[in-house]
């Protein structure tokens, strides 16, 4: 009697442990019958690039194109100033490899014109004696000089000229030492001035080529002080010649007072005492 107790009770016990796993099973398969059935019948592969691109679209995916499109560069007033005058000037003269000298009066005038309005314009107006702009190799483009037609020629002319102004710049007087070596046995170069920090600042100077083909050159040095924001005084000191030094007769060791009225990264313009104005282009 004892012992069919016992296996009633151990089939009551094995019947639900059945009911109960059965449940839980069944549970579970009615919850999720896709994920085992997809489990089952479907191998699992690899996101594509393409395909992680578009499950995790990056942060910049909705950032919008921009189409940049180039605008055609439009020159500030001083630029076409500039380059009107430049156009304005004879590209030959007298003086060949120097700056333009005889001109007409007509294109001296409109010079003038174009020059007044851009040393309206000059960017370092505040203190440009001292602006390290200053400083470089320069190309003597146009010395203004005068009117040709107020006066008739004469052999003293260009002399009273010469001390009226205040004298020749350094880079006039290096051409007219040039001028004077023999056109058969020398070929003269292009002149060029040259600013430097240390003094004598500048250094006009003109290659020659001798008739054998050796190099030389003609030098003049002359000191520039400043002594405002826009004045400079311009004092010669030597002038060499082939190698061969000048003492300049004491006449000639003058100063004269220039005016920046005009200085940026490619023209440098100054007036002389006199108003006369001069043109340098920035060569380095």
């Amino acid at each position: 009697m004892r012992s069919s107790s016992k296996q009633c009770l151990t089939l009551l016990a094995l019947t639900l442990a059945t009911v109960s796993t059965t449940t839980k099973t069944t549970a579970f398969s009615t919850i999720s019958p896709y994920i085992h059935q997809h489990q089952r019948n479907t191998p699992v592969t690899p996101l594509s690039v393409s395909e992680a691109d578009d499950n995790f679209p990056s942060d910049s995916s909705s950032d919008p194109v921009v189409d940049v499109q180039s605008e055609p560069y439009e020159p500030t007033e001083s630029e076409n100033l500039v380059a009107s005058i430049l156009s304005d000037i004879p590209t030959t003269d007298d003086n060949e490899g120097g700056p333009a000298i005889n001109i007409s009066r007509e294109t001296r005038s409109d010079i003038n014109e174009a020059l007044f309005k851009l040393e309206s314009l000059n960017p370092t107006a505040e203190n440009p004696t001292d602006s390290p702009l200053l400083n470089g190799v320069w190309s003597l483009r146009y010395a203004g000089g005068y009117d040709e037609d107020w006066a008739l020629q004469s052999p003293t002319r260009q002399l009273a000229l010469f001390l009226y102004s205040g004298g020749y710049s350094p880079g006039l007087f290096a051409l007219r030492l040039a001028s004077t070596l023999p056109k058969g046995l020398v070929e003269t170069g292009d002149l060029e001035i040259a600013i430097s920090r240390e003094q004598p600042r500048i250094e006009a100077k003109i290659d020659v080529t001798l008739l054998g083909g050796a190099s030389n050159s003609v030098v003049v040095k002359a000191r520039l002080d400043s002594l405002s924001d826009v004045r400079l005084t311009e004092t010669y000191e030597s002038a060499t010649v082939l190698d061969q030094s000048i003492d300049l007769p004491q006449a000639l060791q003058y100063s004269r007072d220039l005016y920046v009225t005009y200085l940026d990264e490619e023209i440098l313009v100054v007036r002389d005492g006199s108003g006369v104005p001069e043109i340098l282009v920035r060569k380095q």
